[in-house]
């Protein structure tokens, strides 16, 4: 992480340790008898030069994975943002676009979130319950693009990435902080 992290620099005002079920709650809802999702099959991660390559495409199908308060921050350019509040609407939403032809299961989507946690979830419900064949998210996330664009001046993205914490990527102020950004 001392690449992505400024080791100097605290992250988070404290830190707390509790065990948890899982890393992240998703409120998938599961009837008797669903095989649960498959992690593993969550479609392909793009490293941000591909990722910036492809998006620079017409006509994609590019869904924010985010949350509403993220993606009126900043997203990319062209993104369609979910609107969701918190992360357990994200299916009710992903069913009804696909129900609606919004989505097309038949043409790749590429998905993208903060850090890449939630397109891990997202990218397996789009392949495994709505068979979308083709599913791109971006590896690490914006941050991992936000990285990336740092070092080659180039960016497909418009405004901040919201974050939850103090990480921050300027080359020009590794001390930058949220409150300064």
């Amino acid at each position: 992480l001392g690449e992505v992290v400024d080791s100097n620099m605290s992250t988070f005002d404290r830190l707390i340790v509790r065990t948890r079920d899982y890393i992240l709650r998703d409120g998938i809802p599961l009837e008797e008898g669903d095989v649960p999702l498959d992690w593993s099959d969550a479609g392909t991660e793009l490293d941000a030069e591909d990722w910036h390559q492809q998006l620079q495409q017409s006509n994609l199908q590019l869904l924010d994975c985010r949350n509403d308060y993220e993606s009126d921050q900043g997203t990319f350019k062209s993104a369609q943002p979910l609107n969701t509040k918190t992360f357990s609407e994200t299916w009710s939403v992903l069913d009804d676009q696909v129900e609606s032809d919004a989505i097309n299961p038949d043409e790749p989507v590429y998905i993208f979130c903060t850090g890449g946690i939630r397109c891990v979830k997202v990218g397996s419900y789009l392949k495994n319950k709505l068979g979308c064949k083709d599913v791109r998210s971006l590896r690490h996330g914006i941050i991992g693009y936000e990285r990336w664009a740092s070092d080659t001046d180039q960016s497909l993205f418009d405004g901040e990435n919201f974050l939850f914490d103090k990480r921050r990527f300027s080359k020009e102020d590794p001390e930058q902080s949220d409150e300064e950004s």
